[in-house]
């Protein structure tokens, strides 16, 4: 009696079980449910997503362009300033004393130079006199004797020696005129100098960083000016004294996982959102891909510069940004849920992309259909061919789409021991029992 009882339950359990696997086996009155989408137009998009922190498109790390002491600073973090706007300025005493003696020194150096010029001019004209002399004949008569004598009224050794006054001074001038130069240089140098203690904007933006107090020490470097924004430090040589960052313009560096970066290219177009933001989101375009892949933990990513169309309002530099970039889109076309569809293969030659699509008709058959398939987006595929709008499409019944509709015929299974199964209960037959 007890096997007995257990075959009669495993028989209850193992019939529901075979209903459960073999809906179309199942006799007209058990229930079966086709879960169908219809076909519409609207919009395809297929999308791959990143994530990022905000960045400034361009900032500036200001920085002395001389040496000295910090003597003030004119501008606080969160101030936004104008190109050429006045940010710091150094103790200038020691510069403006150096511009000082510059200046004596080319005055000096012009002096020499002058006199050179002038020794120049008379060995030059005692020169002119001695050949002049030379080439001038005087004819005199002795008066006793009656011989006609004839001279020069100068000598070759006088014009030898002009010569030789008229080098002297030219090497003079010469040197006069090196001293002057390096005079003027040493001056140019000094009225550097004295400018550079003045640090001003080189572009106009936000500051979002002072890295230094008065009192302090600057090492002196050039400005300059990058594409990603700088941290705070307390380095005034690596980092600048005062950072500023262009807040008209943002961006966000992400980075793709490897295989999405194969979709990537310059100039798709991208929304942003903010998760610490909630509700504010931006357009964007990809404007720059690395060609070289960053590994980590043996994964590999590739950066991307997203830049944003526009600034949104509320956010700030270094907030996480999220991005999803659109790879591929088709407006108003025909389409279904992907699920619905089976993607075939892609034609080398004409790029056209086959599949398959269960046709649902008012009876409930079903039609097996070719269709061609066009983008395949993040959850729906366009149809460029093969069915029309309003069809219905067969869904995988083991998939749950929010999306589809359901049509159930109602039936129960009456009878479990009845005519519900195939004849004989379980197909094979059912568990023996020890009788």
């Amino acid at each position: 009696m007890i096997n007995s009882a257990l075959v009669g339950v495993l028989a209850l359990m193992g019939g529901g079980t075979w209903y459960a696997l073999h809906p179309s086996s199942a006799s007209a009155d058990s229930a079966t449910t086709a879960r169908t989408a219809t076909v519409a137009t609207g919009d395809v998009k297929a999308t791959i997503s990143a994530s990022g922190n905000l960045a400034a498109a361009t900032t500036a790390n200001e920085k002395f362009s001389t040496s000295g002491t910090i003597a003030t600073i004119a501008v606080s973090v969160g101030d936004v300033v104008t190109a050429g706007q006045v940010l710091a300025t150094l103790d200038a005493t020691d510069a403006q004393n150096a511009v000082t003696q510059a200046e004596a020194s080319v005055s000096a150096a012009e002096q020499q130079r002058t006199t050179a010029n002038l020794q120049l001019t008379a060995a030059k004209q005692s020169l002119a006199e001695a050949q002049t002399a030379l080439a001038t004949t005087v004819t005199s008569t002795d008066p006793t004797t009656g011989t006609t004598t004839t001279t020069t009224k100068g000598s070759e050794s006088q014009v030898t020696s002009a010569k030789a006054q008229v080098s002297s001074a030219t090497s003079q001038v010469t040197q006069a005129n090196a001293q002057v130069t390096s005079a003027e240089a040493a001056l140019a140098t000094a009225k550097a100098d004295l400018a550079g203690t003045t640090l001003t904007a080189s572009m106009p933006g936000t500051v979002t960083a002072v890295n230094g107090a008065v009192g302090d020490s600057s090492g002196g470097s050039s400005s300059g000016s990058t594409g990603t924004s700088s941290s705070t430090s307390s380095s005034t040589t690596s980092t600048g004294l005062i950072t500023i960052a262009d807040t008209s313009v943002f961006t966000v560096s992400a980075a793709f996982a490897e295989a999405d970066a194969a979709q990537l290219s310059v100039g798709q177009v991208a929304d942003v959102t903010f998760p610490a933001v909630p509700g504010v989101t931006a357009t964007a375009k990809v404007t720059a891909i690395s060609p070289s892949g960053t590994t980590t933990n043996s994964v590999v990513t590739y950066a991307a510069t997203i830049t944003l169309d526009s600034a949104p309002a509320g956010v700030r530099l270094g907030q996480t940004a999220d991005v999803s970039v659109t790879t591929a889109s088709a407006s108003g076309v025909l389409y279904l849920p992907s699920q619905a569809v089976t993607v075939g293969t892609t034609d080398a030659a004409s790029g056209t992309t086959s599949g398959t699509v269960t046709l649902v008709g008012a009876d409930g058959s079903r039609t097996v259909t070719q269709v061609v398939v066009g983008v395949q987006g993040d959850s729906t595929t366009q149809i460029v061919s093969g069915v029309k709008a309003g069809d219905k499409a067969l869904i995988s019944l083991d998939t749950a789409i929010g999306t589809t509709t359901s049509t159930t015929t109602t039936g129960g299974l009456s009878g479990l021991s009845g005519g519900g199964m195939p004849a004989g209960g379980f197909p094979g037959g059912a568990p023996g029992g020890n009788g």
